[in-house]
């Protein structure tokens, strides 16, 4: 009797067990969280901190993977995986953001920011919100901006201090209209050219100068063939943290609140990642002998008039934002 008592308890606690061990599993989500650089890069420090933060605050029920060095394609795969529902997150850049969303092409503009604390001012204020709400149109929701850096020119051939002085230098840009018209624009003759044949097309001279954050510069070890900098925030080099909406619909108020609060420890993540890794790299740049010189801004704006002009031409609704973001101090 006490043995047929015995199986009987067995059983019914291996029933319960069993019971909300299922109840758990249905209760947990799990997200997907990709992006196309290596995994010591700042986006993935920032994601893996956004995946520790919601993992405490949900108690587990909500966790997110991440995926990073391309592990699930290109940012355009990654994006349009989202928007099918295989893939829920992205840190992406702004540039293969804005074919998906237009509106954030204006953060693509040349000098559109006046330096990082600028950036941050009007990328996490009421510009950047209404940018992020525009997301939702193309099937995202767009929970931050983030990285405040800039591609900054570097050349073989002579300081840029004036926009006179990028007369004659062939600049290697991606082939990204608006950054052709800039450098066009300044003075420069445009030479789209792949980045991996960037190091020789310097060396053999094919090229006299590049554009690229200070970390790429750095890691590339192009300061090896270039011997002036300029610091100039021609372009952001910024990214924008997206979700895709109807997986953020998906979610119970408990997990979007939970994503919600870890949002600033995110960016701050990325941020101050970003930054140290630019300071740390002009510092070995102009250790290695790489001039670097800071000239005003204001020449380089009036330059590209033109293309502000002809970007306002196709997008005129667009004026009240660049008036909005110019206004912020």
């Amino acid at each position: 009797m006490k043995f047929k008592n015995l199986v009987i308890f067995i059983l019914v606690v291996l029933t319960v067990f069993a019971f909300f061990s299922q109840v758990m599993a249905a209760e947990t989500v799990v997200l997907k969280l990709a992006h196309v650089c290596a995994a010591n890069h700042p986006y993935q420090l920032g994601a893996e901190k956004l995946a520790e933060l919601v993992d405490q605050k949900t108690n587990g029920t909500l966790k997110i993977n991440t995926y990073p060095a391309a592990a699930l394609g290109g940012e355009r795969d990654i994006c349009e995986g989202i928007q099918m529902g295989t893939i829920d997150m992205i840190v992406n850049s702004m540039g293969v953001t804005a074919t998906f969303v237009p509106e954030v092409n204006v953060f693509n503009l040349p000098f559109i920011f006046k330096d990082a604390e600028h950036f941050k001012k009007v990328a996490y204020g009421s510009v950047g919100e209404k940018l992020l709400k525009s997301c939702e149109e193309a099937g995202f929701k767009g929970l931050t901006f983030c990285a405040p850096i800039f591609r900054q020119p570097m050349n073989n051939v002579r300081p840029i201090i004036t926009p006179d002085d990028f007369k004659g230098i062939k600049m290697r840009l991606m082939e990204v209209p608006i950054h052709i018209a800039t450098y066009r624009a300044m003075g420069a003759t445009p030479t789209p050219i792949p980045f991996a044949e960037l190091y020789s097309a310097l060396q053999l001279g094919t090229v006299d100068g590049n554009e690229n954050a200070l970390g790429t510069l750095y890691t590339k070890k192009v300061y090896e063939v270039q011997k002036y900098l300029s610091l100039l925030p021609v372009f952001s080099n910024g990214a924008v943290l997206l979700m895709g909406l109807k997986q953020w619909n998906a979610l119970s108020a408990e997990h979007k609140q939970a994503i919600l609060d870890s949002i600033p420890e995110f960016r701050k993540t990325v941020d101050d990642a970003y930054l140290q890794m630019e300071d740390e790299s002009l510092k070995k740049m102009r250790d290695y002998g790489v001039i670097v010189d800071n000239p005003p801004i204001e020449p380089f704006v009036k330059s590209v008039k033109s293309v502000y002009e002809e970007y306002l031409k196709k997008n005129p609704e667009m004026k009240a934002i660049i008036d909005e973001i110019k206004q912020v101090d």
